[in-house]
């Protein structure tokens, strides 16, 4: 089945999406019965030359019925297809929360996500497992609320998932990382006009570690390993494994 239009413009706009498999995508489309002169041409094209694709790619969405949304319009599907997946069982609430903090981390210069529900997914992924807090059940209750709440006002589209955040180019992944390493900040050294890539050593490894399939005990051994080797600093084991829980929550997994 062809990736729907309107999934994959929100991948667009959320910078998620491959440019060089939209040829692909368009000719699928044709396949599907839309037409149209930047649809044909966008599905001739054999990938390499990114410009033309980026200036074909609203024209021939245009020829399938659907426009390039807005950042917020993307946000608001993304949100919406992780909520459908916590109401239909696939995902808890923990997890919904977590990726909500790591799309939150990644797209962070976007202002349509510092709002409800966006932002307060974002701060209930650290109240899990606090003491004198509301307690897990609560978070719980609260994390679902939101997500239905969500859906009555967005509804969750047909035919795909855009909760993956990593699966992009591989330029888009190191981007990624980089924005959720520098986010954490472990060791308070992170300046955004003088210091954005301290922590550029942790990226391939941890990138190679989530392609094999390490799971969050692995991800937080390595990290207190590193950070304590290279870094010549202790980090509490509650503190890197939640950052392995969002790391996975970023990557798909988790």
């Amino acid at each position: 089945m062809s990736r729907p239009p309107h999934l994959v413009a929100a991948e667009y706009v959320l910078g998620s999406m491959i440019v060089e498999r939209m040829p692909w995508y368009a000719a699928d489309w044709l396949a599907d019965g839309h037409d149209g002169p930047a649809l044909r041409e966008l599905a001739g094209l054999d990938g390499t030359d990114t410009r033309l694709i980026g200036e074909l790619f609203p024209a021939a969405l245009g020829e399938t019925g659907v426009r390039v949304p807005s950042a917020a319009e993307a946000a608001d599907t993304w949100l919406a297809t992780l909520a459908q997946r916590l109401v239909d069982g696939a995902i808890d609430e923990r997890t919904v929360s977590e990726r909500v903090s790591a799309f939150v981390c990644e797209h962070g210069d976007l202002d349509e996500i510092r709002h409800r529900p966006f932002a307060e997914l974002n701060m209930l992924a650290d109240e899990w497992d606090q003491d004198g807090g509301r307690g897990n059940r609560e978070v719980a209750s609260v994390v679902r609320l939101l997500c239905r709440d969500h859906l009555s006002r967005v509804p969750a589209p047909q035919g795909g998932d855009l909760t993956s955040l990593a699966h992009g180019s591989a330029a888009q992944r190191t981007v990624g990382l980089r924005r959720l390493l520098n986010a954490w900040d472990v060791i308070g050294v992170h300046d955004p006009r003088t210091n954005v890539d301290e922590y550029d050593c942790l990226i391939a490894p941890l990138l190679s570690r989530l392609s094999a399939g390490a799971g969050a005990e692995d991800l937080s051994a390595y990290l207190s390993a590193e950070i304590r080797g290279h870094f010549g600093m202790t980090v509490g084991d509650v503190e890197t494994r939640a950052f392995a829980r969002r790391l996975l929550a970023w990557w798909g997994t988790g």
